[in-house]
């Protein structure tokens, strides 16, 4: 394999096109098609000999003697390093977003499902929400709600969303005494972190034992809460109609579309996957490609990745998983757009 130190500039258009035409169309890359569609100032024999010389540097490659040619994991590295470094994102598929982006609510299971949906929408492909550290995330209130079922709703306010969930209360708790604990709690763990609050329970403990016991037990169950919150933390697996994905070129081999469909149902699998991503990166957007994969299992998918900064430091991951054919541009595009929009609802 020829060394690329520094790749001509003649071979990065013909790269950069050949592999956005190819994405675009999933057709090989022969020089008779890259002559008539892309490259008519250039002669055919010297096309070839072009292709010839990027295959040889492992950027492109023949699935058969005969055939044209398709990328390579390390073809599409290029073409996304190249994205990230002209900031190459896409107005049509930001205007497209825009329209479909809409937060519902304030309940952090809602806004990953919004999130989730919206990139899901665009792309196609499987999109995974999860909230990935709790480090950050404070308190801004607390409000328990009788329910005529005996329970309570708790609604737990912090700087990235609400945290729901019920719990049960004693026949003698009335509406008065639910909205006084309400108060007392948001005034003693106003703006503390839960990852503190859980880490100092004893104390909290001690220091509501000296109250009415109704606020030491229900203090109790708002930890177990959050205790559940921190171990489990929220996600969200979303994936748009199995007929759109097996539209897509590779999945024409019924093998091929098994393995993906069985791979997009088990959301374990896809968490394991992404959680071996190194998103050390300081780029706002992170491509996991193809043969970049750690397990060898999935060489023929790519992951994209971004870190999303919600609230005052609290940090969710959203992905997209897909075959190595993917449109990098748009997704990342998309994935851009959310995260800026987030920022602007968290400056809010």
């Amino acid at each position: 394999m020829k060394e690329d130190l520094k790749i001509s500039e003649r071979k990065h258009e013909l790269l950069i096109s050949a592999v956005e035409s190819y994405i675009e169309n999933a057709s090989p890359i022969t020089s008779e098609k890259v002559h008539q569609t892309l490259f008519k100032n250039l002669s055919s024999a010297t096309l070839r000999n072009e292709l010839s010389t990027l295959e040889e540097m492992g950027y492109l490659k023949q699935l058969h003697t005969s055939s044209g040619r398709i990328p390579t994991t390390k073809a599409y590295r290029y073409y996304v390093n190249n994205i990230i470094k002209n900031n190459k994102l896409d107005a049509k598929v930001i205007n497209e977003i825009k329209d479909k982006f809409v937060m519902r609510s304030a309940f952090l299971s809602d806004i990953l499902t919004d999130i989730a949906k919206s990139i899901n929408q665009i792309t196609n492909f499987p999109t995974y929400v999860r909230i990935k550290s709790i480090d950050d995330l404070t308190v801004q209130g607390i409000n328990i709600i009788p329910l005529i079922t005996g329970q309570g709703l708790l609604l737990f306010q912090t700087n990235a969303g609400i945290i729901n969930n019920t719990i049960n209360l004693s026949p003698d708790v009335t509406e008065d005494v639910c909205k006084d604990a309400s108060k007392y709690l948001t005034t003693n763990l106003y703006n503390k972190k839960v990852s503190d609050i859980i880490e100092n329970i004893d104390y909290y403990n001690e220091m509501f034992k000296k109250q009415i016991k109704f606020y030491q037990e229900l203090f109790i169950a708002v930890t177990g809460i959050l205790k559940q919150f921190a171990e489990e933390r929220a996600s969200k697996l979303i994936h748009s109609n199995t007929t759109k994905l097996l539209n897509e070129p590779e999945y024409k081999d019924i093998n091929e579309a098994k393995k993906f469909l069985k791979l997009i149902e088990n959301e374990k699998e896809i968490k394991d996957i992404i959680e071996n991503i190194d998103d050390n990166s300081s780029n706002d957007v992170v491509f996991t490609i193809g043969e970049e994969n750690l397990n060898e299992k999935y060489a023929d998918y790519s992951i994209i990745n971004t870190n999303y900064h919600i609230g005052n430091g609290v940090v969710a991951s959203v992905s997209v998983l897909g075959p190595e054919r993917m449109d990098y541009a748009k997704i990342a595009s998309a994935l851009k757009y959310i995260s800026d929009e987030l920022s602007k609802y968290n400056k809010e």
